[in-house]
C-alpha cells in the first residue's frame, strides 16, 4: 500500500466525503449482518438502564443511538467525532427522534475530552483502522471509563479459515471499492487513494486480533476477549477497566 502522508486530514476528507451514503453502504457491504454484530457488541459493554455510555469515533450516531436504548429514559450517551458531516448527519437523526440524554460533540479520539472514569462503557465501531494510534485510542477509551466498566470495539479483521479468507480477500479488496465506486465516484481524495478504496486498503497494516487485546492489557483492561463475525471478516473485543 502507498504510504499516506498527514492521514488523519486524508481520514477526515474521506468520511466528510461519503458521510451521506455511510448507513446504507454500511449495510449492503456487510449483506445486512451489521445490525447484529452491533447488538453483540452492546451485549458486551453490560450497560444497564441509568448508565452513562460513550460511543468513540460515532459517525452517523447508528452505535451511540443503540446504547441510548439500553442506558433508557434515566441514562445518558455522548457520541464523539472529528468529522463534520457525520455529526451533522447523527445531529439530523437526533431532531426527528424524541430523545433527551443523547448528545453528539466534536473531538479527537486521541484525547478525549472527559474527565478520568466518567463512562460505564465506551465503544468503537470500525474505526481503530482510521486512527494515527491504536493503542492511544484504547487506552484513552480505558481512562474515561469507570473501574468496572467495559471498552467494546468491533472492526473488519481477516478469517482464519483458509476458505472463508480467500472469499474475503476478493471481496473486501475487489469487490467492496466497486460498490464504494457508486459513493464516491472512483475520484481520488488528496490525490490519494479513493474513499473505499482507502476503506480496504487500511486493514493491510491493521493489526491482527492477538496484537488488538494486548493492546487492549496495555491499557490496563483485564479479561479481554474478542470474537470473530460474519466469518471472521469483522472481530468484536471487549475489556474490563
Amino acid at each position: 500500500m502507498a504510504q499516506i502522508n498527514n492521514k488523519e486530514q486524508y481520514v477526515h476528507e474521506v468520511f466528510n466525503l461519503i458521510a451521506d451514503d455511510y448507513d446504507e453502504m454500511n449495510n449492503l457491504m456487510t449483506w445486512g449482518m451489521l445490525k447484529g454484530w452491533q447488538k453483540l457488541v452492546m451485549d458486551k459493554t453490560n450497560i444497564t438502564s441509568g448508565g452513562k455510555g460513550l460511543d468513540v469515533c460515532c459517525g452517523t450516531g447508528e452505535m451511540a443511538f443503540q446504547l441510548k436504548e439500553r442506558v433508557g429514559a434515566t441514562g445518558e450517551v455522548v457520541g464523539l467525532d472529528f468529522t463534520e458531516n457525520m455529526l451533522q448527519i447523527a445531529n439530523a437523526k437526533l431532531k426527528q427522534s424524541s430523545l433527551t440524554g443523547l448528545s453528539f460533540v466534536q473531538g479527537d479520539a486521541m484525547a478525549l475530552p472527559f474527565a478520568d472514569n466518567t463512562f460505564d462503557a465506551a465503544t468503537n465501531g470500525f474505526a481503530l483502522r482510521n486512527v494515527l494510534d491504536i493503542q492511544k485510542v484504547i487506552s484513552e477509551m480505558a481512562r474515561v471509563v469507570k473501574s468496572g466498566g467495559r471498552v467494546v470495539c468491533i472492526d473488519v479483521s481477516r478469517p482464519k479459515n483458509l476458505f472463508c479468507r480467500a472469499f474475503f480477500n476478493v471481496y473486501y479488496f475487489k469487490v467492496v471499492p466497486i460498490l464504494g465506486h457508486l459513493v464516491d465516484k472512483n475520484k481520488a481524495v488528496g490525490g490519494k487513494f479513493p474513499a473505499y478504496t482507502w476503506l480496504a486498503e487500511s486493514l493491510k497494516t491493521f493489526p491482527d486480533q492477538e496484537k488488538i487485546k494486548q493492546m487492549y492489557l496495555n491499557a490496563g483492561l483485564k479479561d479481554v476477549h474478542y470474537q470473530g463475525v460474519g466469518f471472521g471478516a469483522a472481530t468484536v473485543y471487549w475489556g474490563s477497566k
